[in-house]
């Protein structure tokens, strides 16, 4: 028995109001004890903590619209325990909210909430004006204000007993606002409180399913408060029977076989409730976890339970609570049997009504009483009180609120499915077009994977190309490099012969020419004594002359500069002719514009070819060959000499074969050697490069 009509959070979500992130976000900063989860855009569980928190700010040279915000939070805080002061915050909010329309809009809504137990009418008019001047703005924060303000309504709407309408505005008001909000907690409290209405119309198993869903939302969002509610409550409705008016022995066993589960339920609910014993939150734990006491005969437990829950309604000033919790009492001293003290505290009830009227309420309390005064032995009260619960059940339709509430709920689960069917068709048409998406976005991968490797592969090659261009482009400058360093030692040699040739020339030849004419003079005063031994002398001098005049000749040799490179070398290959070498020397084309540098250094390796191959080599016949063919100047010398191990790499580094290789590379040249017919003599052909 005593499933009794509630007025679904009507109290617990006075505590409960939306609050804007960045109101909560200077809060946070200016009073760093403010819990971060006041962030949570809700008043928790420590709601005295809470309350002083907001009191703190007040005292802050904060903006006047933070003041205002925490104005109204406080007084819809103090609404319920203190109206001077909760009306008084009211008006300072009022005052702080005139230059912002977003603040003056939701005055209507706290003022709702202030108005909701003194005026009901007065209070739906405020909630409705509230939305209505909400629904010009289009953000999250408004819809959680229009939602907020549609559940105030949706308050009224129940403390005037009408279920099914409430059910209506929950339906069709308060969750759109929620879903449009985009949080989920919101929307928790909506299934919550469709699950609450099912459960007072005993649809049990509606009511669970709505009762899950909630419970899952909120488990995901802030409102824990809310979340410990919604536990106690799903546990009441497994502990629910068919028939609200009795708990005969058949009614009961099902509810027996569902404890566990209330149980469960219970403990969830004290899990999140923690150290927050005192919180209103807790009145709904400690209501249900008393009657699962008392279904379990522990009526010590249950009375304990039950006594903390008035204590908590009595302390925050919510009568309709305290009458609920009385009546469970009530229950728990009938099922001890202690019918008399039963008896008293139900017509306490009746004689002090909290000022909210159900009739199922009062239904429930007639049959107790004819119950109760039946089982004292009183018949005639017990009459009294059955014939005014019959006439009162004769006014109730339950059937017909019952039907309408399922008509709702079927249009509501049509419209979801329908919802869903969308839903599904647009994810499908999305499935579809992500497909496509996909295979063009995979083509284009594709494309993009073969233009990279082609990329990949042509910039390899291009470093490939550049590093041996770079290579040979640093080979080239070390062979210029090379040339210059060669060309610097060629030029600092042709020098020195220069001026070593005009010394021994102009100097030494000199001398002994001058040395000659004494000795001729000498010759003619003493020739009878002397003659012979002078004449010899003499003789000997001319040799030495001629040596000399040679020698300087071949260190620079003036007939190059007067008739040219074939004349030169014509001379040269005369000079090394005797009668044990014979020389045949060819010229072929042979340019006279060949500049005075390069003609020197072709004479000089025709020079060194001959004197190798002349003295050396022991070669009795020597044949050179020199011709030109534009800038290509072409050497070919072969001898019948001794030769040499063209494969010794010592030989290659003799002074007269080094001479040779620097002045070839000198003219960017190049020297081949191999041996001659019968590995007898040697053949060397040389290749220059000469400037035109």
């Amino acid at each position: 028995m005593l499933l009794i009509k509630h007025q679904h959070f009507s109290v617990l979500c006075a505590l409960f109001v939306p609050v804007n992130r960045r109101f909560f976000f200077v809060v946070l900063t200016l009073l760093y004890f403010i819990p971060c989860k006041t962030l949570a855009q809700y008043i928790p569980l420590d709601v005295k903590y809470y309350k002083g928190s907001m009191e703190a700010l007040l005292k802050t040279t904060v903006s006047d619209s933070i003041k205002a915000r925490a104005c109204y939070e406080l007084s819809y805080y103090l609404t319920n325990t203190d109206t001077v002061m909760a009306k008084q915050y009211l008006n300072n909010a009022a005052q702080l909210s005139k230059s912002n329309s977003f603040l003056k809009a939701i005055n209507y809504y706290y003022a709702g909430n202030f108005y909701h137990r003194k005026n009901k009418a007065l209070a739906k008019q405020l909630y409705f004006r509230a939305d209505s001047l909400l629904s010009r703005q289009h953000n999250s924060e408004a819809y959680r204000y229009r939602f907020w303000s549609w559940y105030g309504y949706s308050k009224v709407v129940n403390d005037e007993d009408n279920d099914v309408e409430r059910l209506n505005i929950i339906v069709n008001k308060a969750l759109p606002m929620a879903q449009k909000s985009g949080d989920g907690g919101l929307e928790g409290i909506c299934y919550g409180t469709m699950a609450i209405i099912f459960n007072n119309g005993v649809r049990i198993q509606k009511a669970e399913e709505y009762f899950l869903k909630a419970i899952n939302l909120l488990k995901k969002s802030p409102y824990k408060s809310i979340l410990v509610d919604m536990y106690s409550r799903a546990a009441r409705n497994y502990m629910a029977h068919v028939n609200r008016a009795t708990e005969d022995s058949m009614e009961m066993k099902p509810v027996k076989e569902r404890l566990p589960l209330a149980k469960n339920m219970l403990d969830s609910a004290r899990k999140y409730l923690g150290n927050h014993t005192t919180s209103v939150a807790a009145i709904e734990y400690y209501k249900y976890k008393a009657k699962y006491f008392r279904l379990l005969k522990r009526f010590d437990k249950a009375n304990k339970n039950l006594d903390s829950g008035v204590a908590i309604a009595r302390a925050n000033n919510l009568p309709y609570d305290m009458e609920i919790l009385n009546l469970h009492k009530y229950q728990t001293y009938s099922d001890q049997g202690a019918y008399k003290k039963a008896k008293a505290l139900i017509l306490s009830l009746l004689q002090n009504p909290s000022g909210i009227f159900y009739r199922e309420n009062k239904l429930i309390y007639y049959y107790e009483l004819s119950l109760t005064y039946a089982r004292l032995g009183d018949y005639k009260n017990a009459y009294y009180w059955a014939e005014k619960k019959d006439k009162l059940e004769g006014t109730i339709n339950l059937a017909r609120e019952r039907e309408a509430m399922d008509k709702m709920d079927i249009k509501y689960r049509t419209a979801e499915n329908e919802k869903t069917i969308i839903r599904l068709e647009a994810e499908k048409k999305q499935a579809r077009l992500a497909g496509k998406n996909n295979r063009l976005t995979s083509w284009l991968l594709a494309v993009g994977c073969f233009l990279f490797i082609c990329i990949a592969g042509y910039s390899i090659l291009l470093y490939r190309k550049n590093k041996k261009i770079s290579e040979q482009q640093l080979k080239d400058i070390q062979q210029q490099q090379e040339i210059k360093l060669v060309q610097a030692m060629l030029q600092s040699q042709e020098e020195e012969r220069n001026r070593v040739a005009r010394e021994l020339h102009d100097g030494i030849g000199s001398m002994l020419a001058g040395v000659k004419i004494n000795l001729s003079g000498i010759a003619a005063d003493i020739a009878e004594q002397y003659g012979r031994r002078l004449n010899d002398t003499m003789l000997q001098l001319d040799t030495s002359v001629t040596e000399l005049r040679r020698i300087a000749h071949n260190m620079m040799p003036d007939m190059l500069l007067r008739y040219g490179l074939e004349a030169s070398l014509k001379e040269l290959a005369a000079s090394f002719i005797s009668p044990k070498t014979a020389i045949d020397l060819q010229c072929l084309g042979i340019r006279q514009n060949i500049p005075v540098s390069e003609q020197l250094s072709i004479y000089r390796i025709v020079q060194e070819l001959l004197t190798n191959a002349a003295k050396h080599a022991a070669a009795s016949k020597i044949l050179v060959q020199c011709s030109q063919n534009e800038n290509v100047f072409l050497i070919a010398a072969e001898d019948n000499g001794n030769g040499f191990d063209i494969e010794d790499a010592n030989l290659h580094h003799g002074m007269g074969i080094s001479n040779i290789k620097n002045r070839v590379a000198y003219l960017n040249g190049t020297i081949e050697y191999s041996r001659g017919e019968n590995s007898l003599g040697t053949i060397v052909n040389i290749e220059l490069h000469v400037t035109e």
